[in-house]
């Protein structure tokens, strides 16, 4: 049975958290021992590794009364999340199509 875009892109985020695992795990934990880490490093923890956003336009798109609707109402920002997402679901996401 084909995934539902929502369902897609629900896993291209969990693909997504376990790759930044370790190192986001790494990061937070010399943080944790007052230890400095580079600037290049807080950003991305700030930044690419942070799911917060990430996980907001999925929510969004979840409480909205339809996929499409959910699109429709996204901001510039949102769908960019949402491409990002197709691509880290990878191959899941041809499967469901854009439906």
């Amino acid at each position: 049975m084909a995934l539902k875009p929502l369902e897609a892109l629900k896993k291209g985020l969990a693909k997504f958290t376990e790759t930044i695992k370790t190192r986001k795990k790494e990061l937070s934990a010399r943080l944790a021992r007052a230890e400095t880490i580079s600037s290049l490093d807080e950003h991305w923890l700030d930044n690419e590794a942070n799911t917060i956003d990430k996980q907001h336009v999925l929510d969004t798109l979840e409480s909205a009364s339809d996929y499409e609707q959910g699109l429709v109402q996204l901001d510039e920002n949102g769908k960019a999340i949402v491409k990002k997402l197709r691509e880290w679901a990878g191959d899941l996401i041809k499967v469901a199509g854009n439906k």
